[in-house]
This record gives C-alpha cells, sequence and structure tokens, in this order.
C-alpha cells in the first residue's frame, strides 16, 4: 500500500511540473509575440519619423524567403539569371523584415535620394552563379511614389532596380 500511495505522489509531483513547465512556455510565447508586434511599431516608426509612409499590411513580415529549400525559376526576380543546371546552390540568409525597413531608410540616404510612400514590397531572389555554384540572395523590390528599388535581404544595400 506504501509503494502505491509513493508512486501517486510521484505522478503527482511530475503533472505539477509537467503544468509549471507549460505555463512558462505559454509565457515565453507571449513575450515573443510582443517583442515582435513592438518591433513592427518602431519599425513603421521610424520611417514615419523619415517622412515615409507604409500600410502594415504592405510590408511582408511573414516571409516566404525564410526557407533553405532552392527557390523555384518563378522566385527569381531576373528570369535571365537562372543558374545553369547542375551547379550546387546556396541560399543566403535573410534579416527581419524590422531590419529592413530600417535598412532601406538608411539606403535612400546613402544614394541621396528620398520618397514619401511604399506601394508595395515584391519579394525574390537574385542569383549570381559560375560554372560550379549558384547564390540566390533574398530581395525585396520596393515599388514607392519616386521609383523602383531592390534592397538586399541578406546584406542590408539598396540599389535602384536595374542597376547592380
Amino acid at each position: 500500500m506504501e509503494r502505491t500511495k509513493l508512486k501517486l505522489a510521484v505522478i503527482i509531483l511530475l503533472a505539477a511540473l509537467n503544468l509549471c513547465l507549460l505555463g512558462v512556455v505559454v509565457s515565453q510565447n507571449r513575450q515573443t509575440q510582443r517583442y515582435e508586434e513592438l518591433g513592427r511599431e518602431q519599425a513603421l516608426l521610424y520611417l514615419e519619423n523619415r517622412g515615409i509612409a507604409v500600410q502594415e499590411e504592405t510590408v511582408p513580415w511573414e516571409s516566404s524567403l525564410r526557407e533553405t529549400s532552392k527557390p523555384s525559376q518563378d522566385q527569381l526576380l531576373d528570369q535571365e539569371s537562372s543558374p545553369p543546371a547542375g551547379v550546387t546552390w546556396e541560399v543566403q540568409s535573410m534579416r527581419q523584415p524590422e531590419t529592413l525597413l530600417v535598412d532601406f531608410a538608411v539606403g535612400l540616404e546613402e544614394i541621396g535620394t528620398s520618397c514619401s510612400e511604399i506601394r508595395s514590397i515584391t519579394e525574390g531572389y537574385t542569383c549570381a552563379s559560375d560554372e560550379t555554384r549558384a547564390v540566390f540572395t533574398p530581395v525585396w523590390q520596393i515599388e514607392t511614389d519616386s521609383g523602383t528599388y531592390r534592397l538586399d535581404c541578406a546584406a542590408g544595400t539598396l540599389t535602384l532596380a536595374g542597376t547592380a
């Protein structure tokens, strides 16, 4: 009888421990969501303070470019830059969208231009390849009221669309 009580006590303790751990995980998940929301708000405020308007739904917060698989042909922004068959390939990692919005604003200043509105952001890849290797770089093509730009999502550098 004593052994049964001991087993029951251990089971109750383990169940209580599991509930505590579940509470910790839920709490951390909520905190992570709050930090993400705060980061988004701060990035949008940063743009607003620089006179750049953007709708929150325009920004691809949940990017499809975070996959580690080889990009498909329709994900390439420059169809003519498709890599030759049989080469090894690499997909560069992408920065967080909040960081990319700041990179965009800083990039505008660096290239000596400005805009007052981001109209759309199209995600895709550019590809640089030789006979043995292809490197896919995640890119945002950003259409604004003053032109179209390409933001390298791995390095954070901004260029006018159509330029290197």
